[in-house]
């Protein structure tokens, strides 16, 4: 699967921390709800293997001016439940 022409695969998410330590991340999926779209992260086990042991992290995801993705906090509890419901029933559909 790809996004804006990146495969999910060779996506890593830095997530930064307020306390300075960063927790890098992988794609899982990608999806889009009401027009916005998503990203479900999982922590990375070495450079590219998915911790399948942790939980999923859903982010609101854009893309910069060089087509690089963007991944924002979704703060918005409404706009959360609803991207987890569909990433919920999407994840048991497989």
């Amino acid at each position: 699967m790809e996004f804006m022409g990146k495969e999910l695969e060779e996506i890593v998410v830095t997530l930064p921390y307020e306390d300075g330590t960063s927790l890098d991340c992988g794609v899982y999926s990608y999806f889009e709800v009401n027009n916005k779209k998503y990203f479900a992260l999982l922590p990375l086990k070495g450079e590219k293997e998915l911790d399948f042991s942790r939980s999923y992290m859903l982010y609101e995801v854009e893309e910069d001016e060089e087509n690089n993705p963007v991944v924002l906090y979704i703060e918005d509890d409404l706009e959360y439940a609803v991207a987890a419901q569909y990433f919920s029933e999407k994840l048991e559909k497989k």
